[in-house]
């Protein structure tokens, strides 16, 4: 039994006769009627009952034009959705990526407004260097990825990168800390407090805090590690934690976010892409585009995070 066989059957019930069936289906009357018998056969029984004016459903036959009409209605709508589907596989898709913790959502959003028509993938890695590693061997085509001063990021021969954005290094302290009135602080007025970090490669950055820690005379008392930004604003609000954040990240109620003198910790955050990639194209629109966004969200988090941007905050040029 096969679907044309449902088709046949489902012909002959909406004619209510076997010539009009004939007709409609472009064969011989003698033809459908044999065929018919066949279908009639397959299912154990005879579906319509013969009169001079033309064919009834039995019981069996109701039945199984009943199911049928599903059958085939699913089966036309599998047709019709993978033929659009794969007229839409004939769009490139755009493979984006991001290293965990960085501003990879405001990437999905610009390449989204500008290709429209285009399907996006994303996938966030914890370290640079495995993104860059994506983008090297094709299988991303365009990337964030963050860098610190004492973790100089390994740019891959076949990879292209543009500066978006330097952001300074923010210290995270709780509502009512002893420094909550201050509108910067000193590492050094730290070095009593305990500290939440993130872990070694999330991100990038712990070398360069305990190396500017040292510099100001004392090392970090990390007491909780290998927190994520969401957990470390929960240490900082119920303990006596403090931790570094970035001013771009997501609002944080009951965390006070403060400069720190001389801003001796940084990130850059890059944009990088396979050169040979279909995207490459779009590298100056998207670039340009990100930094309207970066910019509209610094004004998004108020004059707070405005006044927090010219304390040592670089927006690329476009």
């Amino acid at each position: 039994m096969e679907l044309r066989h449902l088709h046949v059957v489902l012909t002959v019930a909406e004619a209510g006769s076997i010539s009009r069936a004939a007709s409609l289906l472009k064969i011989a009357q003698a033809g459908l009627t044999a065929q018919l018998r066949r279908i009639e056969r397959g299912f154990g029984g005879p579906l319509f009952l013969r009169r001079t004016d033309g064919v009834e459903l039995t019981e069996l036959g109701r039945h199984v034009v009943l199911r049928s009409r599903d059958l085939v209605e699913r089966f036309d709508d599998l047709l019709a959705t993978a033929r659009k589907l794969a007229a839409e596989s004939d769009v490139a898709g755009v493979r984006l990526g991001g290293v965990a913790g960085s501003l990879t959502p405001l990437l999905v959003g610009v390449v989204r407004a500008l290709l429209p028509t285009h399907p996006q993938t994303t996938h966030i890695e914890r370290t640079s260097d495995a993104v860059l590693d994506l983008v090297r061997t094709g299988k991303l085509d365009l990337a964030l990825v963050t860098e610190f001063p004492e973790s100089p990021l390994r740019i891959p021969e076949e990879v292209d990168c543009r500066t978006v954005v330097t952001e300074p290094m923010l210290v995270g302290i709780a509502v009512g800390h002893r420094l909550s009135a201050r509108n910067e602080v000193r590492l050094s007025e730290l070095a009593d407090e305990e500290w939440a970090v993130p872990d070694e490669s999330y991100g990038g950055g712990r070398l360069d805090l305990h190396l500017a820690c040292e510099a100001a005379g004392f090392t970090p008392r990390c007491a909780h590690f290998g927190v994520d930004p969401a957990s470390a604003a929960e240490l900082v609000r119920s303990a006596h934690t403090v931790a570094c954040f970035f001013p771009t990240g997501h609002d944080l109620p009951g965390v006070l976010l403060k400069p720190i003198v001389g801003n001796p910790v940084h990130r850059r955050v890059t944009v990088a892409w396979r050169r040979d990639c279909a995207v490459a194209e779009y590298v100056d629109d998207i670039h340009a585009a990100l930094l309207r966004a970066y910019q509209e969200r610094i004004w998004a988090h108020g004059p707070r995070t405005a006044k927090l941007a010219a304390t040592g905050w670089t927006v690329a040029a476009s």
